[in-house]
């Protein structure tokens, strides 16, 4: 993902910038983002996902509306959560990549992509990264 400078020459203030970071800062947050960023999830489902109870999510989802990264669209009694836009997914990807090269789990490419990494760390799932897309580990 490379970062592009509108052409109306919008500015963003370094603290909205860490205000989307701090939101995104949080190991349930993130699961969470990365799941509405592949597909709409109810929130039942994303509780399941992440191993949350349902009102610990509802708060998470709260923080990530209040963000502008996620959107919600009722059906009935049932709210569906999705990423707000493409960006969210990119954002995470480079995230990953960059705690890849960080922490010396992968080497920066030479002109290709990250190598998949399996290491679990801390009973958290570990993520793969592969083709510039951001996927837990796993079978």
């Amino acid at each position: 993902m490379v970062a592009q400078i509108p052409s109306d020459s919008a500015v963003v203030s370094i603290d909205a910038i860490v205000d989307v970071l701090k939101a995104i800062a949080d190991p349930t947050r993130f699961q969470i983002l990365h799941a509405v960023s592949e597909r709409e999830c109810a929130v039942g489902q994303l509780a399941e996902l992440v191993g949350a109870h349902v009102a610990a999510v509802s708060q998470h989802l709260a923080k990530l509306r209040a963000a502008g990264l996620v959107t919600a669209r009722r059906d009935g009694t049932r709210i569906f959560y999705r990423a707000a836009n493409s960006h969210v997914a990119g954002v995470l990807a480079e995230a990953g990549l960059l705690a890849g090269y960080v922490t010396g789990v992968i080497d920066p490419p030479s002109g290709g992509d990250a190598v998949p990494s399996s290491t679990v760390e801390a009973g958290r799932p570990a993520w793969v990264l592969h083709a510039r897309r951001l996927r837990p580990a796993g079978p």
